[in-house]
């Protein structure tokens, strides 16, 4: 080109001019006569398959390519380059010299360690050495480590900040509680499945999850908005891989029992009990008539217990071809309760596929999931195990002569109004079956080099039909029903549909590296349920509902989301790391004035152990610091609370005319309105670094996280003059906050014969209301003078509330000289402290005022350690997890050693204080109730250390398996082998009880909760 110029006489200047501005616009010319072009195609090592979306680049220049999606690639190559470099996520990085070579194909080596570094975040992956904010990950090989019935309980003891309450009844899912408890309106956190939000975990097989990622900061949350407040759960599930077909097969089958019973009087106690009480069971022991039933010292517990069988059995097909890949599963569960005619049988089927064709990628996943459970029964209340602490152990638990053929109690001849729990869970069939649907489809294409657009859909359906049917029954007790039978009937169906529009860029410039990601995303739900209920005069023989006090009704409410988000990752040389994003959500459980909310995130990130400044070592192997704050959003409050409602029923009008009083029946105002309801907002804080030495052999996390809700959104009971009873209003009043540490020591060796991990994580959590508007509110069902929970400002959250107790008066005097308790009070009665009165100060006068915290449910600490060890063919794993700072309220003591009735009860009651004993703690018989009043006498040390699993495995050589078989691993395990605790009932570990509707607001008091069982079983595994 300069010879040229130089021809026609243009001068040096503008020759020079001509050249630059040529090299600014065709930057090519400088090297298009010293270049040559290098083309080939990048596989897998393991099945030679294509790998589209290989980094390609030109060893010392930004110049660089990516491979299609079959796998080729084209570069221009200067000829004084000679190495060019090939990298991709999840593969061992290659160099390779040009030489004189025009095509260079090669084949990549998969990177397990760098596999086990990928993370999934929301809406997408991420490196681990390039996460900002707090993520804890468990995958699939501890997930199946410990068998487990649902996804949910594979958390438990394994993620750093998670807090998981097992409910012990077969099919209950359990409590999930990410960084503690941060507001009223409920703290389940979000659940999305392959992209999908989901209602929860418990229609998922956890072995098709290949890994559960729980986002717990605003870096993480945020980006999900609306109901990323409470935490997210990420799961992905398994998909199949290019090659041979792969036939897995495992299964296991064992039994499950109880192995603490509540210590209760025996028959010739309890007839002593008897005689303390004014021989209250006379007319049963005295009279001839019932020497037939009398007679027997029956252990109640023993016959609502059982030793329950469990299997489990999964089987999945995998495999694929150039361009698509495929995996299917099938998997059958049936559990028997430890208590009587409770379990569950559940039957689950998955198929995933992926389809790849030039620049469009297609990918499925279906599931569909068919469940019959067999819940805990109770009854007028109470549960089964209260019942049978309750029982008279002379009575049997059968009677032939007896319609239905059981015996109960009669209140006049026993005294008391205990039921026979074994006809409570056996007499009554019951069924709650349900049939789930979630799938995802979304198609991608790659537009140009590092931007690619994609859509998918979601659906997450199911519906259920519950049955009932009491036959009629006469064992003797008030309760029974000797000419009629209960029918009750349930339907109901539940439908979410999620439509996202994603667009995503990624891109390299030099050492800069950017990701890109713009989502539009709506959600629309709806629910309806109807129900029955009837009785049968005529017949036992007719489970159908009939005419007789029929009474039925039904509810249909629908709930819409859209939300739009943005979120930005950069990092310069994968050393300095920054991310960003923004949410706008809008709810339709909000009025128009505030149905929109933003929400946002901002984290830091720098890997330490890249500066130049820093020396080489064989040490450390890791130093990362990250921070983020940002916001999330909670709508969890229901449906329609921003408007009015009226309600009808039990609302009557009474008239007097000529011909008398009459009633008719009316509406009144439910619900108020306020159409001001808005978002409930959590600000997130979180601290942390990670540190890794000897080339990671022992990892450290540790991180520092606050999160304050404001807005809370809250039920405020209104005045009765309104007209509903019980009618509150939704409002925002007040803030709360949780805050804490967490940290995650891992060990390894993994070069030796004998290979060992050992992994330890700690959670500490401390909760506080902040404000509520001046609100106080109390939970959990009233007993004797005061409900058990409390939530009022500068506390924490639900709070056990209720009086202290300073021993047992032993006189009048020291009555006479004391507060005043009750005028029922009398030596051998408990004795209050007088805290407070009206005015703040103790009045001389125990009441209300004397209330105060007397426990926490929220543990100070949630902790797991989990140990593995391999040599040769035998693999051995232990686990451990257990919870340090909280206390339970058991009320099955109440029970127990209430001394208000006559119930079968503890032994320690037959030392009662009496005149003729009046040096005992235990405090008199007083059927007043006044020593039952809510207090610190029932609640109790909550803190255990259990060995949750232990598995020990042997993998059979390869050498004797035939050459079909892959695989062949025998194993024993053994769950829930022992507890350290104080705690005095069946199971420390408390969550939801049936008495109390399942409700999780009432974690941590025990209600005679079905306990978690003892479980062996033994079990295969085959790889084909």
């Amino acid at each position: 080109m300069n010879n040229y110029l130089c021809r026609v006489g243009v001068s040096n200047k503008v020759r020079l001019l001509i050249t630059l501005f040529c090299i600014l616009l065709f930057p090519k010319l400088l090297y298009a006569q010293d270049a040559k072009i290098i083309k080939g195609v990048v596989v897998d090592s393991s099945n030679d398959m294509p790998l589209p979306g290989v980094n390609v680049y030109i060893v010392g220049t930004t110049i660089g390519t990516i491979t299609n999606f079959d796998g080729a690639y084209s570069i221009e190559v200067p000829v004084d380059k000679t190495e060019l470099r090939f990298k991709y996520i999840g593969y061992i990085e290659k160099t390779i010299s040009i030489g004189t070579k025009a095509e260079i194909n090669i084949s990549l080596n998969e990177d397990v360690k760098q596999l086990e570094e990928i993370v999934v975040v929301g809406y997408g992956t991420q490196e681990r050495a390039k996460v900002t904010g707090a993520i804890a990950t468990v995958d699939s090989e501890l997930i199946t480590s410990t068998p487990v019935y649902t996804a949910d309980q594979a958390l438990q003891g394994r993620a750093t900040g998670v807090s998981v309450t097992n409910n012990g009844s077969p099919g209950s899912d359990p409590i999930v509680q990410i960084r503690g408890v941060m507001g009223t309106s409920g703290n389940n956190p979000l659940i999305v499945v392959d992209g999908i939000i989901v209602q929860g975990l418990g229609d998922l097989n956890p072995s098709d999850i290949e890994t559960m990622s729980v986002l717990k900061d605003a870096s993480t949350t945020a980006i999900y908005g609306a109901q990323g407040a409470n935490g997210v759960v990420v799961v992905t599930t398994k998909k199949g891989k290019s090659g041979d077909i792969k036939i897995d097969v495992d299964g296991y089958r064992g039994v499950q029992s109880v192995q603490k019973q509540n210590d209760v009087m025996s028959r010739d106690d309890y007839i002593a009990y008897s005689k303390m009480w004014g021989n209250a069971a006379e007319g049963r022991l005295e009279d001839p008539k019932y020497a037939d039933i009398s007679k027997y010292n029956t252990n109640w517990q023993d016959e609502i217990f059982q030793q329950g069988i469990i299997e489990n059995y999964n089987i999945g097909l995998s495999g694929g071809g150039e361009n698509t890949n495929y995996r299917i599963s099938g998997n059958y569960m049936n559990q028997e309760g430890v208590l009587k005619n409770t379990g569950i049988e559940r039957f689950m089927f998955r198929a995933n596929s992926n389809y790849t064709k030039g620049r469009l990628k297609v990918a499925q996943t279906f599931s569909v999931s068919s469940t019959e459970k067999k819940p805990e029964q109770t009854s007028a209340g109470r549960s089964a195990l209260e019942h049978a602490i309750k029982m008279p152990p002379y009575l049997t638990v059968y009677n032939a002569s007896n319609l239905g053929g059981y015996q109960g109690t009669d209140i006049q001849l026993d005294g008391q109004d205990a039921e026979n729990p074994v006809r409570v869970l056996e007499h009554t069939e019951i069924s709650n079956r349900r049939v789930n649907l979630m799938g995802t489809l979304s198609a991608e294409v790659e537009l140009f080099q590092g931007f690619s657009i994609k859509g998918q859909g979601g659906i997450d359906y199911f519906n259920y039909t519950n049955d009932l049917f009491s036959p009629a029954y006469d064992d003797g007790s008030a309760l029974a029903r000797p000419s009629r039978s209960l029918i009750e009937k349930g339907y109901g169906s539940h439908a979410m549909m999620t439509l996202i529009g994603q667009a995503n860029y990624s891109r390299q410039f030099g050492k800069h590296n950017v990701n890109a990601v713009l989502v539009a995303e709506r959600i629309e739900k709806k629910n309806m349920n109807a129900g029955t209920s009837s009785f049968n005069e005529i017949t036992n023989e007719i489970k159908n509902t009939t005419n007789t006090d029929l009474t039925g009704g039904s509810f249909e409410v629908g709930y819409g989301k859209l939300g739009y988000l943005g979120r930005v990752n950069y990092d310069y040389d994968g050393k300095y790391l920054f991310a960003a994003s923004y949410r706008r959500d809008a709810s339709s459980r909000f009025g128009v004035n505030n149905r929109w909310a933003g929400f946002y995130s901002l984290s830091l990130g720098w890997n330490v152990l890249d500066e130049a400044f820093i020396p080489e070592t064989n040490w450390m192997s890791q130093l990362k610091l990250r921070g983020s704050y940002g916001s999330v959003g909670n709508d969890n409050i229901g449906d329609y609370r921003y408007s009015a409602s009226i309600v009808s029923g039990n609302h009557r009008y009474v008239f007097g005319g000529a011909n008398g009083v009459y009633q008719a029946f009316g509406t009144t105002a439910g619900n108020l309105p306020n159409p001001d309801l808005k978002w409930e907002t959590t600000y997130m804080t979180n601290v942390g670094v990670d540190l890794g030495f000897f080339e990671d052999r022992l990892t450290l996390s540790a991180e520092y996280y606050k999160n304050e809700s404001n807005d809370l959104l809250i039920n405020v009971r209104q005045v009765s003059s309104i007209g509903g009873v019980n009618a509150t209003q939704a409002k925002n009043a007040g803030s709360a906050q949780v805050s804490g540490f967490e940290f995650n020591l891992g060990v390894k060796n993994q070069e030796k014969a004998l290979q060992w991990a050992v992994n330890m994580n700690i959670s500490t959590m401390q909760n506080r209301v902040n404000d509520l508007g001046g609100e106080t509110l109390f939970e959990g069902y009233y007993e004797n003078n005061g409900s058990i929970l409390r939530s009022v400002e500068g506390e924490p959250l639900r709070h056990f509330y209720g009086y202290q107790t300073v021993g047992i008066f032993r006189s009048w005097e020291e009555i006479y000289t004391s507060p005043i308790q009750t005028s029922n009070t009398a030596p051998g009665d408990i004795k209050f402290r007088d805290i407070s009165g009206p005015d703040g100060v103790p009045d001389g006068v125990i009441d209300h005022h004397d209330r105060t915290i007397i426990g926490n449910p929220t543990p100070d600490v949630v902790f797991g350690l989990n140990m593995d060890f391999n040599y040769k063919n035998f693999d051995l794993n232990i686990f451990f997890n257990g919870t340090y700072g909280n206390e339970i309220y058991n009320t099955t003591r109440w029970y127990l050693e209430g001394g208000q009735r006559f119930f079968n009860a503890n032994p320690m009651m037959l030392n009662a204080w009496t005149p003729e004993n009046p040096d005992s703690d235990v405090p008199r018989l007083n059927e007043s109730g006044d020593n039952l009043r809510t207090s610190d006498r029932f609640v109790e040390d909550g803190s255990y250390i259990r060995l949750k699993n232990v598995t020990l495995g042997y993998t059979l050589p390869k050498n004797v398996l035939s050459k079909y078989i892959s695989r062949c691993r025998f194993y024993v395990s053994g769950q829930n082998l022992f507890t350290i605790t104080n705690y005095s009932g069946l199971d420390p570990e408390v969550g939801a009880a049936a008495a109390s509707g399942n409700n999780p607001a009432e974690t941590g008091i025990d209600r005679g909760n079905y306990p978690t069982p003892v479980t062996i079983i033994g079990g295969l595994q085959l790889n084909f």
